[in-house]
This record gives structure tokens, C-alpha cells and sequence, in this order.
């Protein structure tokens, strides 16, 4: 063999050392517009990378839990970190075992053009390739791909890496990471990585993220938010105007108005914001939402019921709910100011949420701004914490606002029922996408929630005005959507 001369060996050393430039160097992937090039760090690679060699160095082994959203090259960067360790030490082996059969193959696939693309001085001689294995003889190293559908995958060797993919899709996951930890020693240098999208707020990998989070099982927990992503954006039309929650999102984010049309784009085609918040995800708790098994209503039938604003028709009534917090500050409950139309086809609508922390004269001045932008005629207040002092905080910002209190003298279960039912018969609907309301009615169980939540309450006030109140009909008022 030739003898390698100084610049060849600070190469090779480099190669060895540095593995963001080995990817960018030696491996090659697929492009999602097809074409195969270099293998170059995205911004979600290079955070996943920092924070797995971050714990390497503290603890001496990676233990890593990765959440993120779809698309966004986190399993082939681990498909890319395990070849580059198996190709260049001896006596190891890595494992990664799939939640699909197709998804084995796809990644075998990937390890296959590791391997035919990387130049010749820094590939090892392959002794066995199969549809499942890369075996490197010379070194005693090898890289094998399985799928989580029998419970004993993994468990046949000893393994020094191993890569679980999508593991909150596994089937029998619980028997599938116990082999899996068990075949992977203890030992500094060894490496578990367990990464997925979100399928809620159950399963093993929700709870070991929750764990892990609170520094609980040894894992650490790596997060990816969609926005990172420097592809999800789309040039947005001239005349594209981000709604208020949408606003709201762009200002907590950072985002530009690219990005943010992409994020309208993509969730018109997945058909609601949940589905959207759980495979792109800005934070954790996005991603883990899910549905309270016994709530009044289902976040499905509020995305088959949702319109847009300017689909939304001419509004016969507008009322201003307003449920007001008993304290102001920091720590106290949200006061709920919700927007509502019934519409001249009899249905109600949800026209803005414009709840939140907010002393007695900022809530004020909001359900008097938005009585006036919305051409209300009626403001709606619960007083159960006093009525005068409610109706004089309103009028001293307006006196001639048309008011009407009302007090829970019913309990919760009684109040939001009839609500709940006109919304299970896609008699409500709301015009654009309101995350915190829906949240709070997508959490919400009378039987066992000691308050209902103050956006519930306001919506709820609201709707009955509208549609369960009797009354005269009144004259038709027009609003038209920002």
C-alpha cells in the first residue's frame, strides 16, 4: 500500500475528525428536485448535529430524542453520521429499524449511494451488500436496516449505533427500544437515536420526550421547528394580507411573509391547522397536541367546519362577548373577547378572538374598538364578578354601546352543550384559524375541568345570543372580512 505524504494525511485526519466536511466531501444524496449532489448541512442538521456532539463530549455516548416535522433531513443525517462512523472504525455495527418497509428500503437506498458515490481513498471495501446490509470484512464493521413489525428486530448482534426513525409509529414500540437498548451497551462512544414526528400526546416516544425534557432517562431532547427549513417558503401574490393570527404567529416566530404564505399553502392542502401543527410543528407543544378524549368538541369537526373570510356571508347579527378575568397581571386568567355573526343562512360564525391578558381598561378599549370595526350590535358580558363594575368599565370608555350582562347561574356542562351540539351539526363556523380558542375547546371537559377556560366562555356567551336567545328578527347588517 502507498504511504500517504503529510497533505494527504491532514486530508484524511480532516476526513476523520470533521464530519459536516466529510458529508459535504464524500457522500452524496438525493435532492428533492432529484438530482443527486453533495451532502451540505441544512440549518436543522447542523443544530441536530451541534446538540448529539454536545452530549458526546459531556457524557461520552449520545442518547438523543429528536422531535421534528416532515422533510427536514434529520433521518438522513443520522443515516449519514452512522455511515461515516462504521466506514472508519473497526468492530462496530449499526442498526436502523424503520416504521414502514417502504421507508427500509428508501434508507438502504441512501446508504447504497453513500457508498457507490464516496471517492475511492476513504471507502472501504464492501464484502457484503444485500438488501438489508453493508458489511465492511476488513474493518468487522457493518450497517444493517430492519423494520418495527416483529419483536425481535435488533437484537441478533451487539450494536454500537443504532437509529430508531418515526419510533411514535412503531408498532410494539415499547418491545422494539427495550431490545434495542440492550443490544447497545453502555459504553462511551455508543449511540441511540431515536427521532419522529409527532402522533400526539401518547406513546412511548411522547413520553420519553416528556421525560427527557424534565432531565428524566438519561436522553437528550433535540427539537427542529419547521421554520428552519430554508426551502418552506413560497413567494406570496401581491396582494396577500396575513390574518390576525396570523400575525400574531409572525411576529412570535420571526417569520416573512414567504414563509408564512407557505404555511397558509401547506395548510389548505392538510386540510386544518392541526394537522399542519403536528407535521410542522413551531414547538413542542404544537407538536404533541392532540384532542382531550372526552372534550366537547373534536378539533376534525372544527377543520371540516372552518371558512374563509371571505367566503363568509352577509351577518343579519354581530355581538362582542366579553368575559372578563377578576385580577390583571402576569399570572391571572385571560380575559375572553370574542367576536361573533349569526349569518342570513341561520349559521353562526366565529369572526375574531381577541382574548388575553389584559387590565380592566385595555380589555375595555378592545371590546369597544371591536363593537365599532365590527358594526356589533350588542355587547355581551358575563358579570358573575360584578355587574356594575363591568357595565361602568365599558361605558366609560362609550356610553351608548348597546349592552346586555348575563350570568352563569347554570353550570358549565349545561351552558356549553347546547353549543357543543350546533357545532357537532356544522351550524358554526369559523372564519380562519383561531390555535388558542380551539386549543382551550379541544381540552376542555366539564366533568372534570374545575373552570371552563375564558375564550370558551366568551365563544359560548356569544353563540347563544346569537342563536339560542329569542328575539324579533332583527334588521340585516353587512360585514365585510379585513
Amino acid at each position: 500500500m502507498q504511504q500517504m505524504n503529510e497533505k494527504e494525511r491532514r486530508i484524511r485526519a480532516r476526513l476523520m475528525a470533521d464530519f459536516a466536511h466529510y458529508a459535504a466531501k464524500c457522500l452524496k444524496v438525493r435532492a428533492k428536485g432529484g438530482r443527486i449532489v453533495p451532502l451540505k448541512l441544512n440549518s436543522a442538521q447542523k443544530y441536530i448535529h451541534e446538540k448529539l456532539e454536545e452530549q458526546l463530549v459531556t457524557t461520552g455516548r449520545v442518547r438523543a430524542l429528536i422531535l421534528k416535522g416532515r422533510q427536514q433531513g434529520c433521518s438522513t443525517y443520522v443515516q449519514a453520521r452512522f455511515y461515516w462512523k462504521v466506514t472508519h472504525r473497526r468492530g462496530v455495527r449499526a442498526f436502523i429499524l424503520t416504521h414502514l418497509e417502504d421507508a427500509s428500503r428508501a434508507i438502504h437506498a441512501m446508504v447504497q449511494r453513500f457508498y457507490e458515490n464516496c471517492p475511492e481513498a476513504v471507502r472501504p471495501l464492501a464484502t457484503r451488500r444485500s438488501s438489508r446490509e453493508l458489511v465492511f470484512g476488513r474493518l468487522d464493521s457493518g450497517y444493517a436496516v430492519g423494520t418495527a413489525k416483529s419483536s425481535g428486530v435488533g437484537r441478533a448482534h451487539t450494536l454500537q449505533y443504532f437509529h430508531g426513525s418515526e419510533v411514535a409509529y412503531w408498532a410494539q414500540a415499547e418491545q422494539h427500544v427495550a431490545g434495542a437498548l440492550q443490544a447497545v451497551p453502555d459504553e462511551k462512544g455508543t449511540e441511540v437515536i431515536l427521532e419522529s414526528t409527532s402522533a400526539g400526546a401518547a406513546g412511548l416516544f411522547y413520553q420519553m420526550c416528556m421525560d427527557a425534557q424534565k432531565g428524566r432517562g438519561g436522553y437528550t431532547f433535540v427539537f427542529v421547528p419547521w421554520f428552519w427549513q430554508e426551502e418552506y417558503r413560497k413567494t406570496p401574490p401581491a396582494d396577500f394580507a396575513p390574518s390576525a393570527e396570523e400575525k400574531d404567529y409572525q411576529t412570535a416566530y420571526g417569520l416573512d411573509d414567504a414563509q408564512m404564505y407557505w404555511r397558509r399553502v401547506k395548510m389548505e392542502e392538510l386540510g386544518g391547522i392541526w394537522t399542519f401543527r403536528r407535521e410542522y410543528p413551531s414547538s413542542a407543544e404544537e407538536a404533541f397536541h392532540s384532542d382531550r378524549p372526552n372534550a366537547l368538541w373534536e378539533r376534525a369537526g372544527i377543520d371540516r367546519a372552518r371558512r374563509h373570510p371571505a367566503d363568509a356571508p352577509e351577518m343579519k347579527r354581530i355581538v362582542v362577548a366579553v368575559d372578563p378575568a377578576v385580577t390583571s397581571g402576569r399570572y391571572s386568567d385571560e380575559t375572553g373577547i370574542i367576536v361573533a355573526g349569526l349569518g342570513t343562512d341561520g349559521r353562526g360564525y366565529i369572526i375574531a378572538d381577541l382574548s388575553g391578558r389584559m387590565s380592566p381598561p385595555e380589555w375595555a378599549s378592545a371590546v369597544i374598538s371591536a363593537y365599532y370595526k365590527y358594526q356589533a350590535d350588542r355587547v355581551v358580558a358575563e358579570v358573575n364578578q360584578g355587574s356594575d363594575l363591568v357595565e361602568h368599565t365599558l361605558r366609560s370608555f362609550d356610553a351608548s354601546i348597546a349592552y346586555k350582562s348575563v350570568h352563569a347561574s347554570r353550570g358549565k356542562m349545561a351552558r356549553a352543550e347546547p353549543i357543543a351540539a350546533l357545532d357537532a351539526r356544522g351550524l358554526v363556523h369559523h372564519l380562519g384559524a383561531f390555535p388558542a380558542l380551539e386549543d382551550q375547546m379541544c381540552r376542555f371537559d366539564p366533568l372534570q375541568d374545575a373552570k371552563s377556560p375564558d375564550r370558551v366562555d366568551a365563544r359560548v356567551w356569544a353563540l347563544s345570543e346569537l342563536m339560542l336567545a329569542p328575539r324579533k328578527e332583527p334588521r340585516p347588517m353587512i360585514w365585510q372580512p379585513d
